[in-house]
C-alpha cells in the first residue's frame, strides 16, 4: 500500500550487486525499514513482489464477498473483521507445511483435501445466488478444483492445485 512507504517495518526487495546494495542500504531504509537483498539476480525483487503480492487481491475480493452476503442481511462488513483476521492467520500458518509439500511433490498427507475444497462450491455459490451477490471472479478457482477432482486429486492436499497451476496438463 502506498501509505506503507517509509515505514519502519515496511518491506522491500532488492536484487542485483550486493556491494551497490550494502553501499546505498542506509538509504533505501528510508523507503522501508524492513529492507532485504535477496541476491545477486536483478530480477529477483520484482520476482519476488510478483509472487508474494498475487494472493493479495483474491484474498481482498473475498472479503468484499464476505461482506456483500453480510451487507446484504443488513449486517455490518465490521463484524467480518476480527473473524477474518483469525482466517487468515490460520492460512499464514499453514503456509510453511504448503511450501514443503510442493518443494517436496508429496501431497499425500493432507490437512484438508481438494475435495474438501471442492465440496464447498455448491454451497458457497447458493448463498451467493441467494443474496445476488456476483461471485464470476471465483469461477476460475471453481474450475480448478473441478479439473484436479476430475485428474483425481481429490484426496491430496490442497497445496496438489500447484501442480495443475505450473503445468495445465493432466499430472499423473
Amino acid at each position: 500500500m502506498p501509505t506503507a512507504v517509509g515505514g519502519a517495518d515496511t518491506l522491500l526487495y532488492y536484487g542485483g550487486d550486493r556491494e551497490v546494495f550494502e553501499e546505498y542500504e542506509p538509504v533505501l531504509r528510508v523507503l522501508g525499514g524492513d529492507t532485504v537483498h535477496l541476491g545477486s539476480e536483478p530480477d529477483l525483487a520484482a520476482l519476488y513482489e510478483t509472487a508474494v503480492g498475487v494472493p493479495l487481491l483474491p484474498a481482498l475480493l473475498g472479503f468484499f464477498e464476505g461482506a456483500a452476503l453480510m451487507r446484504e442481511r443488513g449486517l455490518e462488513a465490521a463484524a467480518l473483521v476480527p473473524y477474518s483476521v483469525r482466517w487468515l492467520e490460520m492460512i499464514a500458518s499453514v503456509l510453511p507445511l504448503f511450501a514443503r509439500e510442493i518443494d517436496s511433490g508429496d501431497y499425500s498427507d493432507p490437512v484438508s483435501t481438494v475435495a474438501t475444497f471442492h465440496a464447498g462450491i455448491p454451497e458457497a455459490a447458493h448463498a451467493a445466488r441467494e443474496a445476488g451477490v456476483d461471485t464470476a471472479w471465483r469461477e476460475a478457482m471453481d474450475e480448478l478444483l473441478e479439473r484436479a477432482v476430475a485428474q483425481g486429486l481429490g484426496d491430496r492436499s490442497i497445496a496438489a492445485l500447484y501442480e495443475l497451476l505450473r503445468r495445465p496438463e493432466p499430472v499423473s
